[in-house]
């Protein structure tokens, strides 16, 4: 896979597809790209995407874990459109993913041509009782799903021991796709303990709620109703706050649609991206 030194950080990335430029941001941290490039490959028609593996995960170079923040995970987003030669770029971002796309739109709002933000969230903020009223019901929640909650509150110690806790998390991701299909997807990545846990202390702290309006890319934001991680409370905020932004709930997923209901995602993404094939010159 190619690579670019981005702000001082040996970042790897790769390239697949057709149409407007968009930049992929993985979740986790502690994860690499891979699991997106699964939610997106048939997508590739309608967009060029590149996957990144962001700084300190996956397969990019491990730096200072100090410099793993969410502005410089941004910045070097727009370093990477920079040496790919774009004058603007859209951005997707899943879950941990979006909270650098929505610092980057924020941040560098004439260079993003367009945004997809999937089961994320701009920060902390106090939510309405409107914005409340969107979480779906919890009737589902099971024990093998309280539990895989109760882990995923304990940060792993090592990278093995974080290998060995992913199948166990993957109950509380999912609503109704099965919890081996996630967990078959997350045996193939390259995880990286400490950078999970810095990107905990990373985001203590960290906002976008008051800077959204500043985002003036079309914007699409779709969010599984019974997300227990990013909570759809998050999404209808992102939604009402920024001015050029559609929201999609897929009323029988949870923090990975494409998982629970990928006819769904893949038909509302490919719909979406259809329509603003000018966004980019």
């Amino acid at each position: 896979m190619p690579e670019a030194t981005l702000n001082g950080a040996r970042v790897v990335y790769d390239v697949a597809g057709s149409g407007p430029p968009c930049i992929v941001l993985h979740g986790g941290l502690g994860f690499d790209h891979g699991y997106m490039r699964d939610a997106l490959r048939d997508l590739e028609d309608v967009n060029t995407f590149v996957y990144v593996d962001q700084r300190g995960n996956g397969l990019s170079e491990r730096v200072p874990i100090e410099t793993i923040t969410i502005p410089q995970l941004a910045a070097d987003v727009e370093a990477l459109r920079e040496h790919l030669g774009h004058d603007r770029i859209g951005v997707c971002g899943h879950s941990y993913g979006g909270f650098v796309a929505l610092e980057y739109a924020t941040t560098y709002p004439d260079r993003c041509s367009h945004l997809v933000l999937a089961d994320t969230s701009p920060g902390a903020f106090e939510p309405t009782p409107e914005e409340l009223s969107e979480r779906g019901d919890d009737s589902w929640v099971t024990p093998e799903v309280r539990a895989a909650l109760e882990l995923m509150s304990v940060m792993p110690g090592d990278d093995e021991e974080m290998e060995s806790k992913l199948p166990l998390l993957a109950p509380a991701y999912l609503y109704q796709a099965e919890a081996a299909e996630l967990a078959d997807v997350l045996e193939q990545t390259v995880v990286d303990a400490a950078a999970l846990r810095q990107g905990f202390v990373a985001l203590a702290g960290w906002s976008v709620v008051d800077r959204l309006s500043a985002i003036s890319a079309p914007t699409l934001v779709v969010c599984g109703r019974h997300d227990l991680q990013t909570t759809p409370e998050c999404s209808k905020r992102l939604a009402t706050a920024i001015g050029r932004a559609e929201l999609v709930w897929f009323e029988s997923s949870a923090h990975f649609p494409w998982f629970d209901e990928r006819d769904a995602f893949e038909a509302t993404l490919r719909r979406w991206l259809s329509r603003h094939p000018s966004s980019v010159p």
